[in-house]
């Protein structure tokens, strides 16, 4: 498949997301305003122009931009479409588009249909039972769907045996290989098990963004850090409008060393999500790593404005201005670190080594015995170094 960043500019992608994360974030006319500065919109922005228009309750404006998603790519809107038509109360073209949707590759499962508050008026018509009278879904679909009902109950074990059912039945239905690799992690964290499912989901579905972004976050888990960033990669060139895969794509590149990409995508990511710790907290230990350290300092410190009780930041901070030389500050922001999270091995070996700096030994030979009573080993070298006598 060619990629869409390929056929549309950077800018354009950054603003689709832009505008999505506005959407996500209830800054629906942000959105709108954002979207509205594209001057060639693919299928997915047109549609994502709909949801916006009709979140304004501009419902005759949202089917306007949904038909022209569905010129772009057929039957892309249609469920869309039948929820702006509910809004306006006009049920026959509601049970038209509906239809369409559920003979459609991107047919919704049947719980979502029936859970829409757009449709909510429409069930109560005999429109509604005339269509649903009908039989859309596969017993294989049906079973899948009661598969992810009792994962939603707690049951996990009879989804599971439910989705073993249908696949011993059709070894290739990619949804339940997809449904089975989720579930199977709760359960009992078999994470080589589930990468064998979404392996065999990618070959037989490779254009599926999903099953290829859960393939590439459970590489990530496991370690394999060179096959997490090839999946997160062919996602976001299958779909290129996520804000996440920029941050994921710039932890897998800052795990393959890759630091000036990591660094790229962090900043593309924290120019949108401005008030993410977690962003922050990466591109401190991105710079840390390529021995940055005022860099790291400095972006952590944005990190501690918007969460000054993160002991994990406090110690990033501590140990980037440790090596940049500033063991006072750095000493300060461990012991800030310890007053949030006193059980913490590390902290109390940081805090340490900031006094030994400082040529306080009696005061770090103190914090790594307490470093080495919370099992935090590096300061038993220490302790037979600097304080055996």
């Amino acid at each position: 498949m060619a990629s869409l960043t390929a056929v549309y500019p950077q800018q354009t992608t950054d603003l689709v997301i832009r505008s999505k994360f506005f959407f996500d974030n209830n800054m629906t006319n942000k959105a709108l305003q954002t979207i509205n500065k594209l001057t060639n919109k693919d299928a997915y922005a047109f549609k994502l122009e709909g949801q916006i228009q009709s979140a304004l309750n501009n419902h005759s404006a949202a089917i306007v931009a949904f038909k022209k998603a569905n010129a772009l790519k057929e039957h892309y809107a249609d469920f869309e479409l039948s929820k702006s038509y509910a809004k306006l109360n006009r049920y026959d073209s509601t049970s038209y588009y509906l239809e369409l949707h559920l003979k459609s590759p991107y047919k919704s499962m049947s719980n979502v249909i029936e859970q829409s508050p757009a449709l909510e008026a429409y069930r109560t018509t005999d429109d509604w039972k005339t269509l649903w009278r009908k039989d859309f879904y596969t017993e294989e679909e049906k079973s899948i769907e009661r598969a992810i009902y009792y994962k939603n109950k707690g049951e996990l074990d009879l989804a599971l045996d439910m989705l073993d059912e249908v696949l011993s039945k059709n070894k290739n239905n990619t949804q339940a290989l997809y449904y089975r690799a989720q579930f199977i992690i709760p359960l009992n964290q078999d994470y080589k098990y589930a990468i064998s499912d979404l392996k065999k989901a990618v070959k037989l579905a490779p254009d599926n963004q999903h099953y290829v972004r859960l393939l590439a976050s459970y590489y990530l888990h496991e370690l394999k850090f060179k096959k997490a960033l090839e999946a997160y990669l062919k996602a976001h060139t299958i779909f290129p409008y996520l804000l996440s895969d920029w941050f994921h794509l710039s932890q897998s590149y800052y795990r393959t060393s890759n630091f000036d990409n990591a660094t790229k995508y962090i900043n593309k990511f924290i120019s949108i999500d401005a008030k993410n710790i977690e962003a922050y907290k990466l591109a401190g230990l991105i710079f840390y790593d390529n021995e940055k350290y005022q860099e790291a300092v400095d972006i952590l410190t944005q990190a501690i404005y918007i969460n000054s009780r993160r002991a994990d930041i406090l110690l990033a901070r501590g140990k980037a201005l440790l090596d940049s030389g500033d063991y006072q500050r750095a000493g300060q922001d461990f012991g800030i670190a310890l007053d949030l999270d006193s059980k913490n091995g590390e902290i109390w070996y940081y805090k340490g080594l900031a006094f030994l700096y400082q040529d306080k030994t009696s005061e770090a030979c103190k914090y790594f015995t307490k470093a080495s009573f919370h099992q935090y080993y590096r300061a038993d070298e220490y302790l037979l170094k600097e304080c055996s006598d």
